[in-house]
């Protein structure tokens, strides 16, 4: 019986020597190493040092992004100490005791969470490419055109460019291979563009009407209208608003009291007169047999346009509007001279908006399109 007892114990201490000793190998084999099968982005890396994995992730991650020879630098700080984290579950720190650290390894999980798992800070990425935006942005600069000195002055618009910071992030994310990457940069087209601006250069509308330049308070709203009707583009299909482009006329704007009628009493209201404009326009446009949206009529009749042909706003409560219905931008010149205001609708004539042949008026007309009214 004895026997068999020192037996046993003999055998309960060798199997314990040879399990220790395995642990021994096994923590000295693999206490450093990735487990089997592990893998970053498809790539196996399994055996691979702590080191070894720490230095194949920081080559895989882009670190610059580029555009027209500039480089910007990427920061992955925060990721990194996500990445680190990660490491910790496949290499686990030393404890600092030889026996438990046998223990930790052989407590070490099986199943890893997989690198994919790891959700790299997207945040920290965007706000570096917000920054670097505010570098390769810019705007657009428009076409523009004007009547100046008789003649329209054309100027040619300037694509602007927009950094594409959803795309470019992905194409990071997505990139396990490049360190350098190309910004994804979108072009923004200049709105209007050259090509809309050159099409504008027929005679649509052209009316002039007539004011009494010793009303002195009358004559300014009818010129701050103008001033804001000048120059005026339309795009195809746009619904043009007098009440919109002119604003509210008020004292702060400058305009003065002067007579308005209202339920056919003349009375004086802060921009008096700017009817005037709204009826002139009104001429023009319909000489361009351009759609009509809303348009009312004077309580009383005003001198400057026949009776009827009057189109009469109040900022608020009426309006006049129009809608570009022609394949191309309008542009509109509204000019006064000392008793005349004129304005003109240039753009592209097609069979349902004819070239204008005369430009005409009320009383009278202007002698020619190139000699102002008299």
């Amino acid at each position: 019986m004895k026997k068999s007892r020192l037996l046993i114990f003999a055998l309960l201490l060798q199997l314990s020597v040879t399990l220790g000793f395995g642990a021994v190998v096994s923590y000295g084999n693999t206490r450093d190493r990735a487990p089997s099968g592990l893998k970053i982005w498809d790539q196996d890396i399994s055996g691979f040092s702590r080191e070894q994995v720490s230095a194949l992730i920081i080559e895989k991650l882009p670190n610059k992004v580029t555009y027209e020879d500039e480089v910007y630098p990427l920061k992955w700080e925060r990721s990194y100490a996500e990445i680190e984290q990660w490491l910790d579950q496949v290499y686990p720190v030393t404890k600092g005791s030889w026996v438990a650290d046998i223990l930790q390894n052989l407590a070490r999980p099986l199943n890893i969470s997989s690198f994919d798992s790891i959700r790299l800070d997207q945040a920290e990425i965007i706000a570096q490419l917000q920054a670097f935006s505010r570098i390769i942005n810019q705007p657009a600069q428009a076409a523009s055109i004007e009547f100046v000195d008789g003649q329209l002055k054309k100027t040619d618009g300037v694509v602007g460019k927009e950094l594409d910071i959803e795309a470019t992030w992905t194409k990071i994310f997505q990139e396990k291979v490049q360190k350098h990457l190309e910004a994804v940069v979108n072009i923004v087209p200049a709105k209007p563009s050259t090509a809309d601006i050159s099409k504008i250069g027929d005679n649509l509308g052209d009316y002039s009407t007539y004011f009494n330049p010793q009303d002195q308070q009358r004559t300014n709203n009818v010129r701050l209208a103008a001033m804001a009707l000048n120059n005026r583009l339309i795009s195809p299909g746009e619904v043009f608003s007098f009440n919109e482009v002119v604003g509210e006329r008020t004292a702060a704007t400058g305009y003065s009291p002067a007579i308005v009628f209202v339920n056919q009493s003349m009375v004086k209201e802060i921009g008096g007169g700017i009817c005037q404009d709204s009826s002139t326009l009104y001429q023009a446009v319909l000489q361009a047999n351009l759609a009509i949206e809303e348009k009312h009529t004077h309580s009383l009749p005003v001198s400057y346009v026949i009776r009827g042909q009057d189109a009469t706003v109040s900022y608020g409560v009426l309006d006049f509007r129009f809608r570009n219905d022609t394949q191309a931008y309008i542009l509109i010149s509204a000019r006064t001279g000392e008793n005349w205001l004129r304005i003109r609708l240039f753009g592209l004539a097609d069979d349902k908006h004819p070239e204008l042949q005369n430009p005409q008026g009320y009383p009278r007309s202007p002698e020619s399109w190139d000699k102002d009214p008299k």
